[in-house]
């Protein structure tokens, strides 16, 4: 067997695999599921909205801080201790009580959101400009061309 023919096997085995791929790693399914994931984020994820997001988180610091500030007299003003406070507070208002005690990781977990959210605007808008759901099909029509281009090589007669 010539060097022409094992080159022609290769590529044709190449080709099949280009045909078979989108089928093994169920990318029909995986890229209709990312072009509607894609859609879905495409009203979010977008500079003014996330320019938004950061103002909100602006303010949800502050309203952290005044909460800091707020209690210490708003406990004074009602004739009690921050710890009867925050008690009282415990037993009548359980999730207040609750948000209020894990307002500091929800800013941290926000801002990490927003964070990832800003920095990938413009990956995203990049990204959304793919033909997600025709991917597959880029894969099998190369494959396709590959296997003919192979086979049509295989019968081509050897130069002496």
């Amino acid at each position: 067997m010539g060097a022409n023919k094992i080159l022609s096997i290769i590529i044709i085995v190449v080709g099949l695999l280009l045909i078979i791929m989108p089928f093994g790693y169920q990318m029909f399914d995986r890229a209709s599921a990312g072009a509607d994931m894609m859609a879905d984020f495409e009203p979010v994820l977008t500079r003014e909205n996330v320019d938004t997001f950061q103002v909100h988180m602006q303010t949800f610091a502050g309203m952290q801080e005044d909460m800091n500030k707020m209690l210490p007299a708003f406990a004074q003003a009602m004739g009690m201790t921050e710890d009867q406070l925050n008690q009282m507070i415990g037993d009548q208002f359980p999730q207040l009580a609750k948000g209020m005690q894990e307002m500091d990781r929800m800013g941290q977990d926000f801002n990490m959101v927003v964070t990832v959210m800003d920095n990938n605007v413009e990956n995203f808008q990049k990204a959304n400009e793919l033909p997600m759901r025709n991917m597959p099909w880029y894969f099998i029509i190369a494959g396709a061309v590959v296997v003919a281009l192979g086979t049509a090589q295989l019968f081509v007669p050897a130069k002496k």
